[in-house]
């Protein structure tokens, strides 16, 4: 009979792991070192992993040099900002079947820190860190499968959104004020700085392609990218708030418990989801009023997950992309592959109906949703 690992022994999927030493203790410092002892082996995991990788990081650091010097980013990415669990993902992973166009995929948002030293030995890593699947979804992982950009800037910044995960105590205290960095001036101007830093080392590793990236924490920060990148497009995603909620507590609880170096109340992770999107979209009615019209465009999940082809060819045609008449055999591809996926279910019961309304009911609205009633409250 096999017995079920308990999740604090689980250590080989701690993102940390991929940090670069002085992030570590920077991430460290900045959380007073407060590591459960429950987490201790996780941990050791982490400077393990990361000790007896600090040549690969060091020849890494050389070529880094070079490209800081050399590469200029001088095509304006595309940007996925969509909140979790709104099929951003889904979306991302078809736009990567173009190969004309540059991804940041599970090998380098983990091993950013190292796989330009040791790319053979870092995507071994990686293969045999990641599980066959996302533990919230059941989706394909791999070491070439897409993923998010800000795994690639928590390896070296203290501003990566997922070190609240690993110290889900600090999600509200430390890491929201990174979020849109309002009143932090001198922070958000270092952020752009390794931002650009980042952008540098996909372009060379795309030999010069345009980049297509799926970010939701951008969705804070559209002011700082158009100051970077004036001709940058977006595209946010969304989906009913009921299911939004519903769909992003089951992902926290099933990933900070891989994640976590303290422990939590499960109140904390309920705390972040509400803020983290009131907070997202009240920036992004922000942001988006610098936005050429031309240069944004919104999918609804629920349109989207039905018929993804048509989102993707407004995509191409609404952008300006090329490409399109090459890669559409291979993005029909892909989604002819998703058929017999089926979409996490989820029930909504009369306390989150009411926590919806409460804390989301304005968003409910403006995005076009029909609004619940409990049966507790009449």
């Amino acid at each position: 009979m096999d017995m079920k690992i308990p999740e604090w022994m689980v250590v080989k999927e701690e993102i940390m792991a991929g940090y670069r030493w002085r992030n570590i203790f920077a991430v460290l410092w900045e959380n007073k070192f407060r590591v459960h002892p429950k987490y201790w082996l996780r941990l050791a995991y982490v400077f393990a992993l990361s000790l007896v990788t600090i040549p690969w990081r060091i020849v890494q650091r050389f070529k880094v040099r070079k490209i800081k010097k050399t590469v200029t980013v001088d095509k304006s990415p595309l940007f996925v900002i969509g909140n979790y669990r709104t099929g951003t993902t889904y979306l991302q992973t078809i736009l990567s079947k173009d190969k004309t166009k540059g991804y940041v995929s599970n090998l380098i948002g983990y091993a950013f820190s190292m796989f330009l030293g040791m790319p053979k030995l870092s995507r071994k890593i990686i293969d045999a860190s990641l599980p066959e699947t996302r533990p919230m979804d059941n989706v394909i992982m791999g070491a070439d499968e897409p993923t998010e950009d800000e795994y690639c800037l928590g390896t070296f910044s203290k501003y990566g959104y997922y070190h609240g995960f690993v110290f889900p105590r600090n999600f509200q205290k430390v890491y929201a004020k990174y979020h849109s960095f309002e009143g932090l001036p001198k922070d958000a101007e270092k952020w752009k700085k390794q931002y650009i830093e980042l952008l540098q080392i996909l372009t060379h590793v795309h030999s010069g392609k345009i980049l297509f990236l799926k970010n939701p924490e951008l969705a804070f920060r559209i002011k700082f990218i158009l100051e970077m990148f004036p001709d940058a497009k977006f595209i946010f995603t969304y989906r009913n708030p009921y299911t939004l909620y519903a769909s992003n507590i089951h992902y926290y609880r099933k990933v900070v418990p891989i994640y976590a170096l303290q422990k939590w109340k499960d109140e904390m992770l309920v705390e972040e989801v509400i803020e983290h999107y009131k907070e997202m979209i009240a920036m992004l009615d922000e942001g988006r009023k610098l936005i050429p019209p031309e240069n944004y465009m919104e999918i609804k999940y629920e349109d989207f997950i039905k018929d993804p082809m048509p989102h993707v060819e407004k995509i191409y045609s609404q952008f300006g992309y090329d490409g399109w008449d090459d890669a559409k055999p291979l993005f029909q591809k892909h989604v002819d592959s998703q058929k017999t996926y089926e979409v996490n279910k989820f029930d909504i019961d009369d306390d989150v109906v009411e926590l919806v309304n409460k804390e989301w009911g304005q968003i409910v609205e403006k995005q076009g949703y029909e609004k619940l009633t409990s049966k507790k409250g009449g």
